[in-house]
Formats: C-alpha cells, structure tokens, sequence
C-alpha cells in the first residue's frame, strides 16, 4: 500500500495537497524522489567520510 501513500493529503503552507491528474502525480514522485535521493547521498557521504576518518586514525 507503500505507493498509494501519496493519496493522502498533505498540508503544504496551510492548504491541503493531494495530486490529482497525471503532471501533479509527477511532480509529488519527483520531489520524492528528489528527496530520497539527497537522503541516499548524504548518507553515502557521511559514510566515507567516517572510513577516511577511521582509516587515518589507524595511521593507514
């Protein structure tokens, strides 16, 4: 039931938001996925960051 999530409405700046039609679907997918995928960068960054910090500790 994951992807009809989105039917749900969401306040957005005080006004209810659920997308209705093809472009508004899109766009609510798009900035989803948008947000997972910083989400799924910042997290890979972090993770290298600490092997570097973790690796020069060892002295290696």
């Amino acid at each position: 039931m994951l992807p009809f999530a989105h039917h749900m409405g969401v306040e957005l700046f005080g006004r209810e938001f659920s997308p209705h039609g093809t472009f508004q679907h899109v766009c609510a997918f798009g900035v989803v996925g948008l947000i997972l995928a910083l989400a799924v960068y910042g997290g890979w960054t972090l993770a290298m960051k600490a092997m570097e910090q973790v690796r020069a500790r060892r002295g290696g």
